[in-house]
């Protein structure tokens, strides 16, 4: 079994040599020739580099016209598709050595964490109270900066497949053969296929993409988790054998809910995404219950078959007659296999029913009620196995028992997400059409909780006598109708959390309240409580709405009826922290240490209203928007701020890396969820000793970052005119990767009108990366000698500042100055570009010493080679992807200015294929 770097190496080449076959049969030996040319010339380059053969490499790019410029792209783009195939199948081929290895695990296995637990003295019953309160809650978003088709994704999962057998066979093998003539054709698919979007993908293309996950690996690795979850705890505790496993794991999405800043999500976008989810984890289901049907073949004459079976099915008469019509004595003495016919009916006629809106009477007859009438039927077949066959009771029936706890008939639970003010001009239009009510704009913060309360606390829904409501005021209605209609329909877990973004005022969480109230989504129920039937959950973004939690919370819980509302749901509020635009408005350290901060704030004053909270972390692919190790991240919360539930989005190339194949899946979600489980036992996150002097210095090299930091993207003139020439921001919004556009507002970039997306991608682009690290370098050097103790014991001690430094030390080693500089003569304000590349030049340098200082090292990442070597081999063929793009943003602007359309369209072309090489080389990019 391979598992070393230099077999890692030896497996790309392979893959590399049957690219280059590809190209050279399709495209031509020129074409191969010109490529090998530029990738040979810069790997020397790479290792003794000379400027004069940098320079001919440079004019060589320059000489090729554009269809060969997008041949090179696509080459170099492919390559690094394949060469991260055979990185994932290589951890892969790791992961089964442990597993081989039985006194070995890796650290975050569930079998480590769990003898860690028992290390540390956790006793069985804490570890069942842990586990009782587990919530592990991934949510799929549509803010991609994956630029993939699923056509090249779906090729690429076979190549995958094909590797995962390659190694089982000898290389004498005809089965070898086989396997290698199958990855060689699939390759050469790759090639003749676009890997480029034509078109802007609809949010019925962002649905389905997150959905192709589900079907690709989850759907497999859901049950898996279960089954290693529960084998880990039971080694590690025996007196726990027995016990079930709660459904600690469930998924959420945004897809097809999120409508801040995207006009193309709405209500009937919502209604489309519910009934695709639903068609995808039904249609599952059928399909696991005809592989039962096939497999539980127990007769009983036989076998003595639980009566319960038999009495299950003469309970649907009616269905059973219309099911076994052709033949009805099918499975007669086969009661197992009848029911479980009968109960793929059941499944058929509830997605028709969902599907038909509710109606489809004939098949609202016969389908499930509701997801718990489905796992009753489930659980009925389990226990009746369990009493002549517990094998068979703990095998497929368990597994898709745990899939339907998890999944539902939502699949994955809908969130809602809008700005504050859209609700603040909704609600202002229908005072205004209330003759009754004041003006919402002229009420200051006081004088809107008034009214609002007023509102909310009136018994039954409220009434308009208008039809005079904006467009936009009538779509948020419709949008609440639909929630409403459509959690009866498909279940109460349909839809997750209402979030509300740009929250700055209590007042913004009752503006929601009131809104729900016009289709019953809250109120009060039966007993006279207050409830809200999703959860509100306000988005702290920016680093002064951070800040301003300590105003904001308390206001809103001392709110009596809120607080009342809290009361009836288990006392939880769900809170969510935004990354993205925090780093973006005071960069990486402070919007680090701001969100630290937060947590704790949150934790104290929920704390001191009895109440619990649920954080929901809004993490991107990049270190600058909160990305990195998911179990280092969640590990290393705030000690007592993580009480058993979390929840984090899953963005863009983040999903392919993750959940494209199911034993990645496995492992990435066993790393989060021994994460959660870690931060959540006190034993692993008690305070280190000397924590109030590692915050109070933290606090300090924040400051100390974020002045830094503002003075160049605050104050510096003509900053984001440079951002615009000098990277490829504008650019991106040429390449079709989401739906929502990437700008609030066209022309120039400004900090408040691009989004965090494109904002840390055009950067990387680009290869400066300093969103993830600009601002680091002052506060470390600013710090005194009598201190650098200090700094040094934070390293060891505290795992939050650990895994920020580990964070900063990758994302700072892809940056290569070298070729930002050359990036930066895109910009023709000679003035402008010493300024900002001067100012970026001097913290580049002041960040390498600083991290090397601290890490006691002589060159980065000396502490992780085989990642350091990695990035290495990966810069040499980036370079040429860099160069040429830097060649194709100038002729593509010089056309746009000489207004040549046609001649800026066939430079685009290679152009967005630059940016989709560079994302998938660089694999964590926005």
């Amino acid at each position: 079994m391979t598992t070393s770097y230099d077999d890692l190496r030896e497996r790309i080449r392979l893959l590399g040599a049957m690219l280059g076959h590809a190209i050279s049969r399709q495209e031509g030996e020129h074409t191969l020739e010109t490529i090998e040319t530029l990738r040979k010339g810069f790997i020397v380059e790479r290792t003794n580099p000379d400027e004069s053969q940098r320079r001919e490499l440079i004019e060589l790019i320059a000489s090729l016209d554009n269809r060969m410029l997008r041949d090179i792209i696509r080459g170099f783009s492919l390559y690094f598709s394949l060469a991260n195939l055979a990185d994932e199948d290589r951890q892969r081929q790791e992961r089964e050595v442990h597993r081989e290895q039985q006194d070995t695990y890796w650290e975050g296995s569930f079998r480590k964490t769990f003898l860690q637990c028992k290390e540390s003295n956790i006793s069985a019953k804490q570890v069942r109270s842990l586990i009782e309160q587990l919530r592990f809650i991934p949510v799929f978003t549509a803010h991609p900066t994956e630029a993939r088709r699923r056509t090249t994704m779906n090729l690429l999962q076979k190549v995958y497949r094909q590797l995962e057998r390659l190694d089982r066979h000898p290389n004498d093998s005809p089965t070898r053969q086989a396997i290698l003539e199958d990855i060689s054709t699939a390759i050469d698919m790759l090639w003749s296929s676009d890997e480029v979007r034509t078109r802007k993908p609809l949010v019925y293309d962002e649905i389905n993409n997150g959905l192709h996950y589900f079907k690709s690996s989850l759907f497999r690795a859901i049950p898996q988790i279960y089954r290693n979850f529960q084998r880990a705890r039971d080694m590690a505790y025996p007196e726990l054998s027995g016990e079930g496993v709660p459904a600690f794991l469930r998924f959420g999405s945004w897809i097809g809910g999120d409508r801040d800043g995207n006009p193309f999500v709405t209500h009937e976008t919502t209604i489309q995404a519910v009934h695709m989810h639903a068609r995808t984890i039904l249609t599952h289901y059928k399909k696991r219950l005809k592989k039962l049907r096939q497999s539980l073949v127990y007769s009983d004459t036989i076998v003595c078959i639980d009566p319960a079976i038999t009495a299950r099915i003469k309970q649907e008469r009616e269905l059973d007659a219309e099911v076994f019509t052709y033949n009805p004595d099918d499975y007669q003495n086969e009661p197992y296999r009848r029911l479980l016919e009968l109960m793929r009916s059941k499944i058929d006629h509830t997605l028709h029913f969902i599907l038909s809106g509710g109606t489809n009477r004939q098949s609202e007859r016969f389908a499930y009620r509701d997801p718990e009438h489905f796992l009753n039927d489930l659980r009925l077949i389990r226990q009746a196995l369990a009493k002549h066959d517990s094998t068979q009771a703990d095998g497929d029936i368990l597994d898709l028992l745990r899939l339907a706890k998890t999944c539902g008939f939502h699949l994955a639970a809908l969130d809602i997400r809008q700005e504050s003010a859209h609700h603040s001009a909704v609600i202002a239009d229908i005072f205004a059409h209330c003759p009754n009510l004041p003006d919402y704009d002229a009420l200051d913060e006081q004088g809107r909780m008034r009214e609002l309360s007023k509102l909310i606390e009136q018994s039954g829904a409220p009434l308009i006598y208008s039809n005079e409501l904006s467009e936009s005021t009538q779509e948020q209605l419709q949008l609440m109708r639909t929630i409403a209609d459509l959690r009866q329909l498909v279940g109460k877990d349909t839809f997750g959390s209402y979030i509300i973004s740009m929250t700055n005022r209590a007042s913004h969480i009752l503006e929601v309240l009131f809104l729900m109230r016009f289709a019953g989504l809250s109120g009060n129920d039966a007993e006279g409580n207050p409830f809200a039937a999703l959860p509100i959950a306000p988005l702290f973004e920016t680093i002064e709405d951070l800040k301003n939690i300590d105003h904001i919370l308390p206001r809103l819980f001392e709110h009596s009826y809120y607080r009342s509302l809290l009361e009836n749901a288990a006392n939880i509020q769900e809170i969510m922290l935004g990354y993205s635009d925090s780093s973006k408005d005071g960069g990486i350290l402070t919007s680090t240490w701001q969100l630290y901060r937060a947590q704790q704030n949150i934790t104290q004053i929920a704390k001191q209203f009895g109440l619990h909270t649920r954080l929901f972390h809004g993490r991107g692919g990049s270190v600058s928007r909160g990305g990195g190790s998911t179990h280092q991240a969640i590990a290393a919360q705030p000690p007592g701020t993580l009480q058993g539930e979390i929840k984090f989005t899953e963005q863009g190339e983040v999903l392919y890396a993750k959940y494209a194949n199911s034993d990645t899946a496995v492992f990435e979600l066993t790393m989060g969820i021994t994460g959660a489980l870690k931060a959540s036992a006190t034993q692993f996150t008690q305070n280190p000793p000397n924590l109030a002097a590692y915050e109070t210095m933290m606090a300090q090299l924040a400051e100390t970052g974020e002045q830094r930091y503002r003075e160049l993207t605050d104050h510096c003139e003509g900053f984001y005119d440079f951002f615009a020439q000098a990277t490829p921001v504008k650019e991106i919004s040429l390449l079709n990767i989401g739906s929502r556009p990437a700008h609030r507002k066209k022309g120039n970039p400004t900090k408040q009108t691009i989004r965090a997306i494109p904002w840390v991608f055009g950067w990387s682009l680009a290869r400066f990366m300093m969103t993830a690290w600009y601002g680091v370098g002052s506060a470390l050097t600013s710090v005194k000698e009598e201190d650098q103790a200090l700094l040094f014991e934070m390293r060891e001690q505290w795992p939050f500042f650990a895994a920020f430094i580990s964070n900063i030390e990758m994302a700072f080693t892809k940056t290569q100055l070298a070729t930002a500089r050359d990036y930066s003569e895109l910009c023709k304000d000679e003035n402008l570009r010493g300024k900002v590349m001067g100012a970026i030049e001097t913290e580049h340098a002041r960040t390498l010493l600083g991290l090397n200082t601290l890490l006691e090292q002589d060159s980065l990442l000396s502490h992780q080679p085989a990642l350091a070597q990695s990035l290495h081999w990966r810069d040499a063929y980036l370079d040429p992807i860099n160069l040429i793009q830097i060649e194709l943003l100038g002729r593509s602007r010089d056309a746009q200015a000489h207004n040549q359309a046609d001649e800026e369209a066939a430079i685009n072309d290679p152009l967005i294929r630059s940016i989709n090489a560079l994302a998938a080389g660089l694999r964590n990019t926005g």
